[in-house]
């Protein structure tokens, strides 16, 4: 029971991607054999699903919820993946991909870092625009959605989430001028996330991507860093 829960655990931490039977050897040091014996069992059980030569957390723990059956979601989740990967190589930090759907926050693409980020989205999960630093980088590139959001009931997380809506106009505004949305422990405790947004040709918002961790990665300096990435994300979605 112990191995096959080490199994799973790090399986979990590598989300959408998964890992294959050799590294997930390798990265637990369990037999292959044995690790090929927990796989089967823990796919049989819903626990785990394979893709091709991967495995991944299974429907059994609900780690994936359809994508809403749209070209723009297919593409921007496509070509901004690769960018993704980017942040994750360069911090090992949790990496998110979002989008604006509705006023709220839809995650198209997450890979799990080091520091194991107690933060309930998933892919094809949706959480809310005004306590997240997805959804606030967004917004204040997105003014229609930017006016719904603040017009509406802005429920509170924790202590430190925006409730108000004067306030997160004002929290917009800045966030407009630096172009990096920032969630400090406003979503989940404990967890905070800092953001960069991707623009179309036409200098509209169509994404956003983020890094996200303990407290200390609001604080950790990786503005410029999403500012770089972000910006060449940007200049991919104008082909």
């Amino acid at each position: 029971m112990e191995r096959a829960v080490q199994l799973l655990a790090m399986v979990d931490q590598f989300g959408g991607d998964g890992l294959g039977v050799s590294e997930l050897a390798r990265r637990t040091d369990i037999p292959k054999s044995t690790v090929f014996r927990l796989l089967h069992t823990l796919e049989n059980s819903g626990a785990v699903e394979r893709r091709g030569e991967h495995y991944r957390t299974g429907p059994l723990f609900g780690t994936h919820l359809a994508l809403p059956d749209d070209p723009l979601v297919a593409k921007v989740q496509t070509r901004l993946t690769p960018f993704l990967s980017v942040l994750y190589e360069q911090t090992r930090e949790t990496s998110q991909l979002g989008v604006l759907r509705d006023g709220e926050l839809l995650f198209l693409n997450k890979l799990h870092g080091v520091h194991r980020a107690h933060s309930p989205s998933r892919i094809g999960g949706r959480a809310p625009a005004h306590a997240t630093s997805l959804g606030k980088v967004l917004m204040a590139f997105d003014r229609e959605s930017a006016d719904r959001v603040c017009a509406s009931e802005l429920v509170a997380f924790t202590d430190r989430t925006i409730t108000d809506g004067e306030a997160l106009r004002v929290e917009l505004a800045k966030v407009a001028r630096t172009r990096i949305g920032v969630d400090d422990n406003e979503y989940v405790e404990g967890v905070s996330s800092v953001a960069g947004v991707v623009m179309d040709a036409a200098g509209r918002p169509v994404a956003s991507l983020a890094l996200t961790g303990p407290t200390t990665v609001a604080r950790a300096g990786y503005e410029q860093l999403l500012l770089d990435v972000c910006a060449r994300a940007s200049a991919a979605m104008r082909d």
